[in-house]
């Protein structure tokens, strides 16, 4: 396996961890929660989702994706609909944010607004993942040889994470404490 087709398989992991970790905070909001959200963390979640996956995991999968594409493979149409989503995604990611970021200003945000939209995200976000992992990531063992990772390389430029890296960046060390915490409770 090349090393952006790892790392990016490694990204789709540690996103579900995230969305895990998010999904544990936005249910704090339900009525019958037993503890308050965490807003801090939630923040951070989506500061991360804006920071990597947004400016570096899709983009990279867009110019691999486009590859796939001057294949003519059978599943271009549904190769074109996971770039859409990309940019859908980019766009929830930043209604979400602005959404929590008005609730931590102390602003009235509606509640099924807010969890409405922050569970749209998250559905959105592993949907999306589900249909890279089953359908398209598969065929980038099939169809890209050496010669064409090394083309897709010049491309491409690894990013390391600032989450998951052994050495996270500052901004984002309560968030892995969590995560790696979370986990562990189950």
């Amino acid at each position: 396996m090349h090393k952006i087709q790892r790392q990016l398989h490694v990204d789709h992991h540690h996103l579900q961890r995230l969305l895990n970790c998010l999904t544990t905070e936005i249910d704090c909001y339900d009525f019958d929660s037993k503890r308050a959200a965490d807003l801090a963390v939630i923040l951070s979640a989506l500061d991360y989702v804006d920071t990597y996956p947004d400016k570096w995991h899709h983009p990279s999968e867009d110019i691999i994706f486009d590859r796939l594409l001057e294949k003519d493979v059978k599943e271009s149409k549904l190769i074109e609909q996971l770039k859409q989503e990309h940019k859908e995604i980019i766009l929830e990611t930043g209604k979400i944010h602005q959404l929590f970021d008005m609730v931590a200003n102390d602003c009235i945000v509606p509640a099924d607004e807010l969890l409405g939209g922050a569970r749209h995200f998250i559905t959105l976000q592993r949907k999306h993942l589900e249909k890279e992992n089953e359908f398209v990531y598969p065929l980038m063992d099939v169809l890209f040889d050496a010669e064409e990772w090394k083309a897709i390389e010049s491309e491409i430029k690894i990013q390391d994470d600032p989450l998951f890296k052994k050495q996270s960046k500052k901004e984002f060390e309560h968030l892995y404490q969590y995560i790696l915490d979370l986990e562990n409770e189950h």
